[in-house]
């Protein structure tokens, strides 16, 4: 009920979700099979996958940290246990989180004639669904470990700027260097690009004059170093991902537990000397 409560945030997002998919749709609009199009539908995967994460990232980190508030002195009190209260917090926010990123999809992918089949829709639509509820768990994350929300505000969309870098797109997976050679593995926008771009390229034929044109999707990806594994492989990344900011979450929140001082009834020596006063 805590979700459907929520109407003004979830109408906000509903209205972003709408246009931000009429606007990338309207930039990419219809694209063609030409060799400039492998820039620029790798460039939309990428904006979509950023453009759902920092929508459930931002949407968390502004509501969480509120509720955590009511949420410690419910827990002080003793009126439920930590485990399921998230529990059911998140089934609760199963359904109003997967509507906005299908709600994205369902008004991007034709407009900008994204690979034309129901089953590449449907994968598309996963993926993204999976990279939200991904993002919000981080969110999550973030909200347990921030004072305020605030500073969660602050701290989350810096964080997730970290992982938008290693996201697949701007530093190739091949040229990071060894010490930060963990980031994309935990990038949850590295693997939401990388399955977007599997099941878009996979299967295009592209319009060629030269010997040296990328001819087909299996060569563009291989030329990003994004292919080699399948979307299978993506979304059980983003599950490893998703089930760590949980597990994360529900650690901080037991070790930040609030502690109130215990109350005692004035002694016997206290009363008297306030009678005497």
């Amino acid at each position: 009920m805590q979700a459907f409560r929520d109407g003004p945030t979830n109408k906000v997002r509903a209205r972003m979700s709408v246009a931000s998919a009429i606007i990338f749709g309207s930039v990419f609009w219809r694209m063609g099979k030409t060799q400039t199009s492998i820039q620029d539908r790798m460039g939309l995967l990428q904006v979509a996958a950023i453009n759902t994460a920092m929508a459930a990232l931002t949407k968390t980190v502004g509501v969480f940290p509120k509720e955590r508030a009511i949420v410690d002195r419910e827990r002080a009190k003793g009126s439920y246990a930590l485990g399921p209260y998230l529990s059911s917090k998140l089934l609760a926010e199963i359904p109003i989180g997967a509507a906005f990123p299908l709600i994205f999809g369902s008004i991007l992918y034709p407009m900008a004639k994204l690979h034309p089949t129901i089953s590449r829709f449907a994968k598309f639509c996963g993926i993204v669904t999976v990279e939200s509820f991904a993002a919000s768990a981080m969110g999550l994350t973030v909200g347990a470990i921030a004072p305020t929300t605030e500073a969660a505000m602050a701290l989350g969309p810096s964080l997730m700027t970290v992982f938008i870098v290693f996201g697949g797109y701007y530093v190739n997976p091949d040229n990071t260097p060894v010490i930060f050679r963990w980031i994309p593995k935990a990038s949850l926008i590295r693997w939401a690009f990388q399955g977007l771009c599997i099941n878009e390229f996979k299967g295009l034929q592209f319009e060629h004059q030269h010997s040296y044109d990328v001819q087909t999707g299996e060569q563009a990806l291989e030329r990003f170093s994004l292919g080699g594994i399948r979307i299978a492989d993506t979304l059980a990344a983003q599950g490893r991902i998703l089930m760590f900011w949980y597990w994360l979450t529900y650690l901080l929140l037991k070790k930040n537990k609030p502690r109130y001082q215990q109350l005692l009834p004035p002694s016997e020596e206290d009363q008297s000397k306030q009678q005497t006063e």
